[in-house]
């Protein structure tokens, strides 16, 4: 991949609404009016004077960013980890209201529907609440005229009551900067959140394959758990025509279908043999696969993903003897998966010969990982949903079931549709049809700075794509010159009067496509010499000269044929890798959770 310096920034995230469209790329944000394209407002235009522009670039590229329902207000978050409120809907433009810390980096935001309160999930696993006002009560000049509500940032003696607060509870794990009102947390950092319909509930599913559903803003109440996925679940959506179900899709080989209340699987239809021949990005996973010793974003400040030395204490003041002896200490215990070598003899993974031993690296592989799902009703019958996979070329619809049963089903694929667009898909947004008799309009985000392989430099393909659904679930282009619309806001999009040029570091450092690294869990390969599970270790030391192993893992190996002779005598017939069974007691497992009643809520159940 290679981009050349006449580049430009492509467009992450869009929001079109009836009157305004707000556009980010890089760390701009272009305000645009939707009727007539023109451009009302952009960042990458104030002038270098301009406090504002000197924050911006510094904040780095916008990683997360929603508007509200009523396009009053844009929350977004940079590379700072600051949350920025903007109001755009104001006489002045895209005004900037409040900044405020976060106590780490994040991975979604959305605002509640009375566009009061902003949400925000980290890779900490929280899920934190902030007002969109740090508000006080002020009179205003005027006789006879309402309060109004202004921000008021924290003073000295706060913050100084912040710091002894933190200093008092030094087990805290973390603590917020700014007041957020902590709901709720994992234990691995979250990918996904979203509120039902009636904000009663919040819905989150994190790194280790968990689905969970809480109430809201009760967070600590744990409703139900979604379980049955098993990899990384990215993406989350409840279709606004069956309230009652829940899609969600991430590294797994197909969406699933869930009754969220129940926690039940209804469905699921298979992603992965339609996904793969569509995905052109590619990424190295292993231990060193951020280029430096773990992942960046959570050892901020130890190791960082720029290649930087990290300031531990691994390897420090080591001879190059007692360095290569910590390294391979800290490798993990026979963790991974058996290859098959081309005559078919199973070996151990990732043992090198001889002659290429210091020159074999691991080869880029690809990565499913779902990055959005949507629905959309085609006048008023047939719902479909839309979907695309980070580091894919084309967006997918299949048709959405018309009745679920209570037994778990596998979706015929055969319907599932696709419209490759020839570049990488970075985000879509779908839009309301106008009328009844009209179609709905889908916004297709493209990374126009990627290339082939075979190709030299970054073909003048456009940012965004208009695409509509037919009633068969075909996807159309739109052309910009069809008569729709939104053809002039398509043509301005596309123009160069929003084009930021990016130089290729800047591109490297908007990433795009970190989420194929972080996102997946990391599964070391067999070094040579260690044990595969389930494998038994009397033929693994056969096979393996002991002269290659190194001490630790003989003490390793030996511990474990001890351990598998004394089950064997405690319990004859047990295989390598079973558990002991517990000692039986008075105690039975404890009844299943009891379904609540699609009338009882929340408030029902509470003293």
């Amino acid at each position: 991949m290679a981009a050349e310096s006449s580049s430009s920034y492509p467009f992450s995230r869009l929001f079109v609404g009836q009157e305004k469209t707000v556009a980010i790329s890089g760390p701009h944000i272009h305000v645009l009016d939707s009727s007539t394209g023109e451009t009302l407002q952009s960042t990458a235009q104030y002038s270098t004077e301009q406090l504002e522009r000197d924050s911006i670039l510094k904040s780095g590229p916008i990683r997360c960013a929603v508007v509200d329902e009523a396009f009053k207000y844009l929350a977004e978050i940079g590379e700072d980890k600051m949350l920025k409120l903007w109001e755009i809907s104001s006489e002045e433009g895209l005004k900037l209201l409040n900044a405020r810390e976060l106590p780490k980096k994040p991975t979604s935001i959305m605002f509640t529907k009375d566009s009061q309160t902003v949400l925000v999930s980290d890779k900490f696993g929280d899920v934190f609440r902030y007002a969109i006002l740090a508000i006080s009560i002020a009179p205003r000049a005027e006789v006879g005229e309402s309060y109004s509500l202004v921000y008021t940032p924290f003073t000295t003696s706060e913050l100084e009551e912040q710091k002894e607060a933190k200093e008092k509870d030094p087990y805290a794990s973390h603590t917020n900067p700014s007041n957020g009102a902590l709901i709720l947390g994992h234990v691995s950092p979250l990918n996904a959140m979203l509120l039902t319909d009636d904000e009663k509930y919040i819905i989150t599913s994190d790194r280790d394959e968990h689905i969970r559903v809480s109430w809201y803003p009760q967070g600590f109440n744990i409703e139900m758990y979604c379980l049955g996925h098993h990899k990384f679940v990215s993406a989350l959506h409840i279709p606004s025509a069956d309230s009652t179900t829940l899609i969600s899709g991430g590294g797994d080989p197909a969406l699933k279908l869930w009754d969220w209340m129940t926690g039940q699987e209804k469905a699921e239809l298979p992603v992965a043999e339609v996904v793969e021949p569509f995905i052109v990005i590619k990424r190295v996973l292993g231990k060193n696969r951020w280029g430096a010793e773990g992942e960046g974003d959570e050892n901020e400040g130890e190791s960082g993903g720029k290649g930087k030395k990290g300031k531990g204490k691994k390897g420090k003041g080591k001879g190059k003897g007692q360095q290569a002896q910590a390294k391979e200490e800290d490798t993990p215990e026979g963790s991974g998966a058996m290859e098959v070598d081309e005559a078919g003899t199973p070996g151990i993974a990732n043992a090198p010969s001889a002659e290429d031993a210091s020159t074999s690296q691991p080869a880029p592989q690809k990565i499913l990982a779902i990055r959005r799902i949507e629905t959309l009703t085609v006048e008023k019958a047939d719902t479909f949903i839309l979907f695309s996979a980070i580091g894919a070329t084309a967006l997918f619809s299949a048709p959405y079931p018309s009745s679920l049963s209570s037994d778990a089903q596998s979706l015929d694929t055969s319907a599932t549709r696709h419209l490759d667009f020839g570049k990488p898909i970075i985000d879509f947004y779908i839009t309301s049809p106008p009328s009844a008799s009209s179609k709905p309009l889908i916004w297709v985000l493209l990374d126009n700075s990627w290339t082939a392989d075979d190709e030299t430099s970054a073909s003048t393909s456009d940012r965004v794509r208009l695409v509509t659904v037919s009633s068969s679930g075909e996807l159309t282009v739109i052309d910009g010159e069809d008569q729709v619309p939104s053809a002039s806001l398509l043509k301005n999009l596309n123009g160069p009067a929003i084009a930021v040029p990016a130089s290729a570091k800047d591109l490297k450092t908007l990433d795009l496509y970190s989420e194929l690294l972080s996102l997946p869990k990391y599964v070391e390969k067999l070094a040579p010499g260690t044990v595969p599970q389930n494998v038994d270790v009397a033929a693994a030391d056969a096979a393996q000269p002991a002269a290659n192993l190194t001490k630790r893992k003989l003490g390793r190996m030996k511990r474990t044929t001890k351990v598998e002779e004394v089950k064997q005598k405690v319990l004859p017939g047990t295989s390598q890798g079973d558990d002991l069974p517990e000692e039986s007691g008075e105690a039975d497992e404890p009844e299943t959770k009891r379904a609540r009643s699609s009338s009882q809520t929340p408030e029902d159940s509470k003293p």
